[in-house]
């Protein structure tokens, strides 16, 4: 059983895979961002290069031959990493890699073990980073050797709704699909369907960022049930569709900037929290003395929100840190 870790934890965990050289492989259900924060990493580390493991054949990995003085060699794969044109030092993802046919796992063997393949060899500053569902995952996971699992660090990524939440305010999510998984405490963020359904469509966080991208195209109200089953399933879409009619009194955010004394502040606990995450995405060095003085309407916990979601420039302005002076009570809460 591998070490489980939450999914905002993997670019720490990779870290200390790169300082050795350690290659890695991460389990976990789908959708719930292990290839997300994996490319994140790497992005941050120097570069990557992203492959579907489950789409290569064992050749594809050892390249076609060509001869050349009447001595046959392997021409390098595009698909592996070059220091000339990738960089010193990268990410090789393999993702889809439990679901793969067995010979093309047994074909990298070599390159996860010894960091070489026949005459290549892996640039020093990469590494492999492996991702897969296993069978609980709904994963089809044809199993590894034990020659296979003893070449990587294991992990199995698990969703967690704090860390969850937080995402989504970054990336701006629409404030009501947040405050809808804060309602549920989760447990509607991800729920495969039971063994035997013919549900096609789940809720995962990937999903709900995809119906956020749906909603923020304000659909008619006879589509809505149709474009959000879809992507999350007609229960999970029902119950959200619910939220959604009872979260109409979120005020516009822009009135709430304009009029911070005025502006609406609704009694619906779903709708403080979802315009406290909406005026983070919205908050600039500029404006941000108005969403104090709004946000200073709102209980502590829901200020915080504002505070979560907002660049980390606006926390250099003078408005800013007379807002933290006055409010040191919550930020240390």
């Amino acid at each position: 059983m591998p070490v489980q870790v939450r999914v905002a934890e993997l670019s720490t965990i990779y870290k200390y895979a790169v300082e050795k050289k350690e290659p890695v492989l991460v389990t976990g259900e789908s959708g719930i961002g292990k290839t997300e924060e994996t490319n994140v990493f790497a992005d941050e580390y120097g570069g990557k290069i992203d492959v579907r493991f489950s789409q290569l054949d064992p050749s594809d990995l050892k390249g076609v031959p060509y001869m050349e003085g009447g001595i046959s060699f392997w021409a390098v794969p595009d698909i592996l990493p070059q220091a000339e044109r990738d960089g010193e030092k990268g990410v090789l993802i393999w993702d889809e890699y439990l679901d793969a046919k067995q010979d093309t796992m047994m074909g990298g063997q070599q390159l996860i073990l010894e960091r070489r393949l026949g005459g290549y060899h892996l640039p020093d500053g990469w590494i492999i980073i492996a991702l897969g569902n296993r069978k609980q995952h709904g994963g089809v996971n044809r199993g590894l050797s034990s020659a296979q699992q003893d070449r990587f660090m294991h992990f199995e990524a698990v969703m967690d709704i704090d860390d969850l939440k937080d995402h989504f305010i970054k990336k701006q999510v629409d404030p009501i699909v947040i405050s809808f998984l804060h309602l549920h405490g989760g447990k509607l963020a991800h729920q495969r369907p039971e063994k035997g359904s013919d549900e096609w469509a789940w809720p995962t966080p990937r999903s709900w960022e995809r119906l956020s991208h749906i909603r923020k195209q304000s659909p008619s109200k006879a589509l809505r049930h149709a474009l959000y089953s879809s992507l999350v399933g007609e229960g999970a879409a029902v119950q959200f569709i619910a939220h959604e009619d009872i979260a109409v009194e979120v005020p516009d955010p822009d009135d709430c900037i304009n009029n911070p004394m005025k502006a609406m502040v609704p009694e619906n606990p779903s709708a403080k929290y979802a315009i406290a995450c909406s005026l983070g995405g919205h908050a600039t060095s500029k404006n941000f003395e108005n969403i104090a003085k709004y946000i200073g309407r709102l209980p502590g916990e829901f200020s915080i929100l504002t505070v979560k979601g907002m660049n980390p420039e606006v926390m250099d302005c003078k408005a800013f840190g007379q807002w933290a002076m006055d409010n040191e009570d919550i930020l240390l809460g």
